[in-house]
């Protein structure tokens, strides 16, 4: 699995998860790992490329460092019923 493989399925677990959840819905990175199928390592590099794109495809809930959510450039991908 490439990261721009990981990075999709990222969005489309955050995605389903948000629609399932409601808008403020977030996954711990552990979660959000055992759902993609995938390894520490390649999470951790598509995490950080999300991180270093200038839109904002992500957040960490505050104050928490281990829980993700879609971020505003995603949300709205996800409202569209992007994926």
């Amino acid at each position: 699995m490439t990261v721009d493989d990981v990075v999709e399925a990222i969005f489309r677990v955050l995605c389903d998860h948000r629609r399932a959840q409601g808008p403020a819905a977030d996954l711990s990175l552990a979660e959000l790992r055992l759902a993609l199928g995938v390894t520490e390592p390649q999470l951790k590099e598509a995490i950080r490329v999300l991180r270093i794109s200038s839109d904002l495809f992500i957040a960490f809930t505050a104050p928490a460092r281990d829980r993700v959510r879609l971020g505003s450039s995603w949300r709205d991908r996800c409202a569209e019923g992007g994926l």
